[in-house]
C-alpha cells in the first residue's frame, strides 16, 4: 500500500513537472479553496493545434507580432507585471500601495487564490505556448514554462478588473477597458492565443461569481472599498 501511494505521488510529480510546474507545496486558500471553481468543466477546450481554429488562433498572434508597434511592445513589457496596481492608470494617482496597505494585501491574496485555481486548469488542458508550437513566434516578454490555457494574466486582468470595478462604479467603463488592453498584451507579447486570453476573461468571471458571494471575502472587500475610494478622494 506505501509503494503504490508513493508511485502515484511520483508520477502526479513528474507530470506537473512535464508542463512546467514545480512541486512546491500548495498555499492554504485566503477566500477561495480551488475545489470551488472546477474551472475544467467550465471551459470549452483549446482547439487542437491542427484544426482550422487551432491555426487561425496561431495566425492572430503572428498578425500580432507582424503589427505590433513599439509603444505596444512598452505596453506589453510593462504588463507582464501582475499588479493590481497596473489599473492605476485609469484610476487615479492615489492609487498605489502606500496609500493602499490594506487593499495591497487584499489583492496579493487575491491572487495567491486564483493561481492554484488556473494551476489546476492549466495542468488539465496542457497546451503549448504559441512559440512552442511554432518557431515564428517571437515573444518579446518573459517565456513561461508552463501551460498556455487559460491565461492567468488575463484572469487576473478580468477578476481584479472585476472587483475594482464594483468598489468604483464611476470608472467601471475604463476599468474594463484597461482589463482587456492587459489581457490583449499577452498576445501581442507572444505568449498566448487568443483563445487563452478569452479563456482566463471566463475564468476570472466564475471567479468573482463565487468570492463576491462569500461573507468572509465580502467583510475585507468592504475594507479595501473604503480604503481605496478614501485614497482618491471619493465618497
Amino acid at each position: 500500500m506505501i509503494a503504490k501511494k508513493y508511485l502515484l505521488t511520483l508520477l502526479l510529480l513528474l507530470g506537473l513537472s512535464s508542463i512546467g510546474f514545480s512541486a512546491e507545496p500548495v498555499e492554504k486558500p485566503n477566500y477561495l479553496s480551488p475545489s470551488s471553481v472546477d474551472l475544467v468543466h467550465i471551459l470549452a477546450p483549446p482547439p487542437p493545434v491542427d484544426s482550422a481554429a487551432g491555426n487561425a488562433d496561431l495566425q492572430a498572434v503572428l498578425e500580432a507580432q507582424r503589427t505590433r508597434t513599439q509603444a505596444e511592445v512598452a505596453s506589453a513589457q510593462a504588463d507582464a507585471q501582475i499588479s493590481v496596481f497596473r489599473f492605476a492608470d485609469v484610476i487615479g494617482s492615489g492609487f498605489k500601495p502606500e496609500n493602499l496597505p490594506f487593499t495591497t494585501m487584499f489583492f496579493d491574496r487575491i491572487s495567491a487564490d486564483s493561481k492554484q485555481v488556473i494551476i489546476a486548469a492549466k495542468a488539465y488542458f496542457n497546451r503549448p505556448r504559441p512559440f512552442v508550437t511554432d518557431s515564428k513566434v517571437q515573444p518579446i516578454v518573459k517565456e513561461p514554462a508552463n501551460a498556455s490555457y487559460p491565461s492567468g494574466h488575463a484572469t487576473f486582468a478580468y477578476t481584479d478588473g472585476i472587483i475594482l470595478a464594483n468598489m468604483l462604479p464611476e470608472k467601471a467603463p475604463a476599468i474594463f477597458d484597461r482589463a482587456q488592453i492587459y489581457a490583449h498584451n499577452r498576445v501581442v507579447g507572444g505568449v498566448h492565443y487568443p483563445t487563452d486570453v478569452e479563456a482566463g476573461r471566463i475564468s476570472g468571471s466564475v471567479i468573482d461569481s463565487v468570492l463576491l458571494h462569500d461573507p468572509h471575502f465580502m467583510e475585507d472587500y468592504n475594507k479595501s472599498r473604503l480604503e481605496v475610494r478614501h485614497a482618491l478622494g471619493l465618497q
